[in-house]
């Protein structure tokens, strides 16, 4: 029944298909994301905790133990630029940053002298521009007034750049081609300035307002790996900054939809299938044989003290008589993406293939970096209604009224006792008559994340 519910929503989202390289994992859970808070902070979280995952290989959603950019910035680690060992490299590398000791000035001179002779011609360009508006004139711009105005600019800079030069070169024999971009590949994704720093805003993270933020390092950084003790301690609301994910500019004006939908009691799509639907290949939705899903019975009921304690309640899924129907005010797929510390992914394609020996698996089925979440599938208020046989019917009620404080599910939803919260039992109706179940509509003020469309890295 999971492969029916799961083709009936991805032919209707993605009726062209999915694209190369593309894969759809749908959610084996469904949960409420906080994507319109009044608080910032915590939308922004919402976004970070969809965007910054590794979907793990397999048709049900279930995101890898480490986030994409602990995996990203370990592979930055593991780049082999091919560099020469050569001692006196470094020594010559030194030279050119600080100087020898005597006539020749290191980059670190050169850029002090270029600075003091900037800061004296723009010193000088203001005075000028003064004096000329005083008299109703003006002067050129001082990209072209300094060149002819100043001599000792063009003097400074052009030191500056054979020295800025000189240690280039040294740079990448001594480290390989490519250095300066890995470098600066390490610097935007770090903790000191970059997408991970947890206490300064800036271009590559964003602030977030959450008790459940874990900082870089605190997590292992390899599928498979068992996660590092976190050492963080933090209160409810207080804020910090991660890396910087953004949501599809779409979602704001959809969500704005879907509320006036709910408002109106409008229903947006149904899902369908029954026991007349086909059989599913999991290779429609981009996975190979490798690929394996594990999905929870359809159909449960389990302790409300334990969800380990879940049981399967049987239905016959080949009658005449069973149908499924999943509604929503609204769904749609919206994509996500890193910030500009990703750099497009132009390092992954250009090094994947350049590791140092022993590098961790980041690009096989299994790996740290195997795919990317691109898209979410979001639900908006979902209805669900479930018409069975009446022997089904009968035994499937009495299961799930046996305790008030039976947690129960229908696929990805779940239900708990009766007290009116949104995932109540409260929302489930009985009808008798029809040997039909219907639950909702389910009325909230978040989605629910149903799956993730990722790209292969």
């Amino acid at each position: 029944m999971w492969a029916q519910l799961m083709q009936a929503m991805q032919s209707k989202l993605f009726p062209n298909g999915l694209g190369a390289d593309t894969v759809f994992s749908a959610a084996s859970v469904a949960r409420a994301v906080n994507l319109n808070a009044t608080d910032p902070g915590v939308t922004n979280f919402g976004v970070y905790s969809l965007g910054d995952i590794v979907p793990s290989n397999s048709p049900n959603y279930n995101p890898a133990p480490s986030g994409f950019v602990t995996s990203y910035t370990q592979f930055l680690d593991w780049i082999d630029l091919g560099g020469d060992s050569n001692p006196n490299l470094q020594s010559q590398l030194n030279i050119a940053l600080d100087g020898d000791g005597g006539a020749t000035p290191g980059l670190n001179a050169v850029q002090a002298g270029y600075n003091t002779v900037y800061s004296a011609a723009a010193a000088q360009y203001v005075l000028q521009k003064q004096a000329a508006a005083t008299v109703g004139d003006t002067i050129a711009p001082f990209k072209s007034w300094v060149l002819t105005n100043y001599p000792q600019y063009a003097a400074a800079k052009n030191q500056l750049d054979g020295a800025q030069s000189k240690v280039d070169q040294l740079s990448n024999q001594l480290y390989g081609p490519g250095y300066q971009q890995v470098q600066l590949a390490r610097q935007i994704t770090g903790i000191n300035g970059g997408a991970q720093d947890p206490t300064t805003q800036n271009a590559y993270n964003m602030q977030v307002t959450s008790a459940t933020y874990v900082p870089p390092g605190s997590t292992a950084a390899v599928i498979g790996a068992a996660a590092a003790v976190s050492t963080s301690t933090t209160a409810q609301g207080v804020s910090s900054f991660v890396p910087l994910y953004s949501l599809d500019t779409a979602y704001a004006a959809t969500y704005a939809e879907w509320q006036k939908a709910s408002a109106a009691g409008t229903i947006g799509e149904t899902f369908h299938f029954d026991s007349h639907s086909s059989d599913y290949d999991y290779k429609e939705s981009g996975w190979n044989a490798s690929a394996q899903a594990s999905w929870h019975s359809f159909f449960w009921s389990a302790s409300a003290s334990s969800s380990s304690s879940a049981q399967t309640v049987s239905v016959d899924d080949s009658s005449s008589d069973f149908s499924v129907d999943v509604s929503f005010v609204g769904v749609k797929a919206f994509s996500i993406t890193p910030g500009t510390w990703y750099q497009n992914g132009s390092l992954l394609s250009t090094y994947k293939d350049k590791l140092k020996p022993g590098a961790p698996d980041f690009f096989s089925d299994n790996g740290a970096l195997a795919r990317r979440a691109s898209q979410i599938v979001l639900g908006f208020e979902p209805t669900i209604t479930v018409k069975l046989s009446a022997s089904d019917y009968s035994r499937l009620k009495s299961s799930w009224q046996t305790q008030e404080s039976l947690s129960v599910g229908v696929g990805p939803f779940s239900f708990s006792g009766s007290g009116g919260a949104d995932s109540s039992k409260d929302n489930i109706h009985y009808d008798d008559a029809t040997s039909s179940i219907k639950i909702g509509p389910i009325q909230s003020t978040m989605p629910v994340l149903l799956g993730v469309v990722s790209s292969k890295v």
